[in-house]
C-alpha cells in the first residue's frame, strides 16, 4: 500500500505541474490573453456524502465549485444522502466493488471496518509532505481516530459534540439549577424533580425512533465509570469482548432509573429526532440531549421561532463521582472523508482532500454553516457567532473526546446495545439481559470477522443487497 501511495504522490506532482506549471503565456485568463480550452475528457471524481440539507449542501457545492475553478481537469459529482439511509448505501457500494472514489465516514470502528477490509486509501505519505503542511493543518488530535497500524485513512472535518441543551428563559423563570460541572446525583435528584414539579414541562426531550440517541445517555455514562482505554479494549470487535468492569451494568442500570423517574415525552421509541427537537424548541421541554449538529436548528434563520433565538444553551454530560474516565472528557465525533482504495484516481482524489481541508474552504463552510471545521484558523470573531466561538474554546481546553458507543462498537454489536435501551425505555428488558446479549454478539462477530479475514464489509453487503 505504501508503494501505490508513493504512485499516486508521483501523479500528484505531475498533475500539479500540469495544472500550475505551464508558462504564463499559456493560461488562461486576461494576463495571458489566450483562453486554453479544459481537457477533452476531464477526470471525474465520485463522492458521496450525508450533507444533504442546507446550508451544508450549497457550502460543498461552492467549495467544489472553487476545486473545479482551480483545477479544471478534474470534475466531482456529489451524491447527497439522507445519514441514516447512507449506512446502509454505502456498505453496499463497498462491498459490492463499486464504491465511490470519495465518501463520507464516522470515525471508530464504522471506517476501521473498512480499513482492515483494504477498502480505503492511506493518505499517510501525502499527509507528510512538504514538510507535514497539510498534516499541521489539522486541529488536536483528531486525526489519531483516522490512524490504524501507523498508516493514516482520510481526513476528520467536522466536529460533532453532544450536550445537554436548556431553556434558558425557562430556566431563569422558574429558577431551575443549572448543572454546569454538576454530577449526575445532582442532576436527577435536584435539577430533575425541581422541573417536573413546575407543572406541564417536560423535564427533557427524546425522540428514539432512530435507535441511537437513547444510547448516548449510556454511553457518557459509560465513559465516565469505566474510562475510555477499557472501552476502547472491550469494544475491539476482535479482542477479548470481555465487558467484565462493573460500570456496564450500572450505566445501564443508571440509564433505567433515568426512564423510570418519567423525565421524557411520552412514547420516546415512537417520536423522531425532528418532533423532540420541536418539544424543546417550543418551550414544551426544558432540555434536549443531542448534538451540535443542531445548532443551525436553532439559531436565527433555523427552525426554531424567533423568540427561542436566543433563549438557549447547553452544559457538559454531568460527572460520576468515583468514575475511572475522565469526569471532564466531552462526547463526540470527528466526521471526516476517506478516498477508496479501487479509485482509479488517486492523485485527483488527494488534491481534492487537500482543497476541501484548506482553510479558504474551512472558513467558507464555518461562515456559511456555523460548525466546528478541524482545521487550525478556520473559527475566527468574523465568521463565527458566540456559540461557536465558545463551542470552539471548549473542544480546544478539553482533556479529550470519546466517540459514542455505537461508532466505537462494530456495527451489530452497537444494534444490540441500541436495541436493549430501546427494550429499557419500553421496560421489557434488563440490564443483566441487555449485558447478556452483547457478550453473545461480540462473541459471534470476534468468530465471523476471524473467518474472513477482519473485515465483514463484503458479506455485509451481499447479505444486504439479497434483502
Amino acid at each position: 500500500m505504501r508503494r501505490y501511495i508513493g504512485i499516486a504522490l508521483g501523479m500528484l506532482a505531475a498533475l500539479t505541474v500540469c495544472l500550475v506549471g505551464c508558462p504564463p503565456g499559456d493560461q488562461a485568463g486576461p494576463e495571458g490573453g489566450v483562453e486554453v480550452a479544459p481537457p477533452e475528457e476531464a477526470v471525474e471524481l465520485q463522492m458521496w456524502t450525508i450533507w444533504n440539507t442546507e446550508p451544508r449542501k450549497s457550502a460543498l457545492e461552492q467549495i467544489v465549485a472553487n476545486f473545479e475553478a482551480e483545477n479544471t481537469g478534474i470534475r466531482v459529482k456529489v451524491t447527497s444522502v439522507e445519514p441514516d439511509t447512507y449506512k446502509q448505501r454505502i456498505r453496499v457500494a463497498i462491498g459490492s466493488g463499486d464504491p465511490p472514489d470519495i465518501f463520507f465516514v464516522w470515525s471508530g470502528e464504522w471506517l476501521h471496518n473498512f480499513v482492515r477490509g483494504d477498502n480505503v486509501l492511506p493518505i499517510t505519505d501525502a499527509l507528510a509532505a512538504d514538510g507535514g503542511q497539510w498534516r499541521s493543518r489539522i486541529m488536536g488530535d483528531a486525526l489519531k481516530w483516522y490512524t490504524f497500524d501507523g498508516e493514516i485513512y482520510g481526513i476528520p472535518f467536522l466536529r460533532q459534540c453532544t450536550f445537554f441543551f436548556y431553556n434558558t428563559k425557562m430556566f431563569d423563570r422558574y429558577m431551575f439549577h443549572v448543572p454546569v460541572d454538576g454530577t449526575w446525583d445532582e442532576f436527577i435528584n435536584e435539577t430533575l424533580p425541581k422541573i417536573a414539579d413546575a407543572g406541564d414541562i417536560v423535564p427533557i426531550a427524546l425522540g428514539n425512533s432512530v435507535k441511537w440517541p437513547a444510547h448516548h445517555y449510556v454511553s457518557c455514562l459509560w465513559q465516565r465509570m469505566i474510562g475510555q482505554e477499557q472501552l476502547l479494549e472491550d469494544f475491539d470487535p476482535l479482542g477479548p469482548g470481555e465487558y467484565a468492569h462493573p460500570g456496564y451494568l450500572r450505566g445501564l442500570e443508571m440509564f433505567q432509573d433515568l426512564v423510570e423517574r418519567d423525565v421524557f415525552n411520552r412514547a420516546p421509541n415512537g417520536t423522531t429526532r425532528e418532533n423532540a427537537r420541536a418539544l424543546f424548541y417550543t418551550g414544551q421541554a426544558a432540555m434536549f440531549y443531542t448534538g451540535t449538529w443542531n445548532l443551525n436548528n436553532f439559531r436565527e434563520g433555523g427552525e426554531a421561532p424567533e423568540e427561542f433565538w436566543d433563549a438557549w444553551d447547553w452544559f457538559n454530560f454531568p460527572t460520576v463521582p468515583g468514575g475511572e474516565g475522565n469526569q471532564q472528557a466531552l462526547h463526540g465525533g470527528a466526521d471526516g472523508y476517506v478516498i477508496s482504495s479501487k479509485t482509479a484516481h488517486p492523485a485527483e482524489a488527494i488534491t481534492f482532500l487537500q482543497h476541501l481541508n484548506s482553510l479558504e474552504s474551512a472558513q467558507l463552510f464555518v461562515k456559511q454553516c456555523k460548525e466546528l471545521v478541524l482545521v487550525n484558523g478556520a473559527v475566527t470573531e468574523d465568521n463565527a457567532d458566540e456559540h461557536l466561538l465558545r463551542y470552539a474554546r471548549q473542544v480546544e481546553a478539553a482533556p479529550t473526546i470519546v466517540p459514542w458507543a455505537d461508532t466505537l462498537m462494530e456495527r451489530s454489536v452497537a444494534e444490540v446495545l441500541m436495541d436493549g435501551c430501546q427494550a429499557l425505555i419500553e421496560g421489557s428488558t434488563t440490564p443483566e439481559e441487555i449485558m447478556a446479549d452483547i457478550r453473545a454478539r461480540q462473541a459471534e462477530v470476534k468468530k465471523r470477522l476471524e473467518e474472513l479475514g477482519g473485515s465483514s464489509v463484503e458479506a455485509d453487503a451481499e447479505a444486504e443487497a439479497a434483502e
